[in-house]
C-alpha cells in the first residue's frame, strides 16, 4: 500500500523545498515553500493544499501564495502526523503537495459573512476575511488557545468556551447570511445545526470545513 501512494504521489504531486520557518506562537507555526510551479498556480482564500506526509496526504490551508512562494500557516492542536510535520519542518528539506483546491472559499452573493472557527480553522477564515472589501459586513469569532497574526482585518478572539457557545453570543441579523465554520469536526457540526435547524438557515448557506477529530484517520 506504501508503494502504491508514494508512486501515485509522484505522478501527481509537485516538489517543493522548505526556504522558512518560523514560529509565531507556542503553536503556531508558519512554514514558507518554494517551487516555479507555483507561479502557474491560482489559489482562493480559503482554499488547501495536500503535502505527502508519512504514508499518506494531509491538508494544510493555504495563508497566502505569491509567485513561487506559497505559505503555510498551521495549528500544533494534537500529535497526528500533520502536526507533527508543521512543528518540525526544517529549512533544505523538500515536501510534495498538490495544487491549492477546494470549495471553502466566499460566497460572492453573500448579503452578509459570518465566520466562526477554532484555532486550526483560523487560517482559512483569516484569509476569507483579509480578501473581503471594508464595505463588507461581516461578524464572526475564533475560540484559540492564542491570537494567530491576521493578514487584514482580523475577527475577534476567545480563549475558551465551545464554538456554539461563542455563535450563541453573537448578535447575528434576522436574515441569513452565508457562515463559514472551520475547525474540530464536531464542533463545526454543532454550529451547523444550530445555524440550520434553531435559526432556520438554509443549508446552502452554511459551509463547513471539518480540520481535525480525535481518531478519525486523516483528521487526527
Amino acid at each position: 500500500m506504501v508503494n502504491m501512494i508514494e508512486s501515485l504521489a509522484h505522478r501527481v504531486l509537485t516538489s517543493a523545498s522548505v526556504v522558512a520557518v518560523t514560529r509565531l506562537g507556542s503553536a503556531v507555526h508558519e512554514v514558507t515553500l518554494e517551487a516555479p510551479e507555483f507561479g502557474t498556480w491560482r489559489c482562493v482564500p480559503g482554499q488547501s493544499v495536500r503535502l505527502f506526509v508519512g504514508n499518506g496526504l494531509r491538508t494544510y490551508s493555504v495563508w497566502t501564495l505569491s509567485g513561487s512562494t506559497l505559505v503555510l500557516r498551521g495549528f500544533s492542536h494534537a500529535d497526528g502526523p500533520g502536526s507533527r510535520w508543521m512543528a518540525s519542518a526544517q529549512v533544505g528539506s523538500r515536501v510534495a503537495l498538490t495544487a491549492p483546491k477546494g470549495v471553502f472559499v466566499l460566497d460572492p452573493a453573500a448579503p452578509w459573512h459570518l465566520f466562526v472557527g477554532d484555532d486550526t480553522g483560523a487560517v482559512p477564515l483569516l484569509a476569507m476575511r483579509a480578501s473581503l472589501p471594508a464595505s463588507a459586513s461581516v461578524l464572526g469569532i475564533v475560540v484559540s488557545r492564542e491570537e494567530i497574526p491576521p493578514l487584514g482585518a482580523p475577527l475577534p478572539w476567545r480563549s475558551s468556551g465551545t464554538l456554539l457557545d461563542a455563535v450563541r453570543s453573537l448578535e447575528l441579523p434576522s436574515s441569513p447570511g452565508v457562515a463559514y465554520v472551520a475547525g474540530e469536526q464536531k464542533a463545526c457540526l454543532a454550529v451547523r445545526d444550530h445555524l440550520r435547524t434553531s435559526l432556520g438557515w438554509p443549508r446552502r448557506s452554511v459551509r463547513v470545513s471539518a480540520h481535525w477529530t480525535p481518531g478519525k484517520r486523516g483528521l487526527e
